[in-house]
């Protein structure tokens, strides 16, 4: 047997955000993860741990005797 609809659960109803909330999507704000500047930021940060990386590695290659 199936419920009709008005004896199932009401749905609640729609109300508008008070100025002190945040949108409820991602498409109602900007969003700046694909501002030119901040990808070059990005970049820069990558580059940075990349070197950090590399130059530690070659480090421990250097002065371990058995890896060589």
């Amino acid at each position: 047997m199936d419920t009709p609809l008005n004896e199932k659960e009401p749905i609640a109803p729609v109300r508008s955000a008070s100025q002190g909330e945040h949108p409820h999507t991602h498409l109602e704000r900007e969003d700046n993860r694909w501002n030119p500047r901040r990808q070059l930021r990005d970049w820069g940060i990558l580059l940075v741990m990349i070197l950090i990386y590399l130059t530690w590695t070659g480090i421990v290659y250097l002065f371990e005797p058995g890896i060589r």
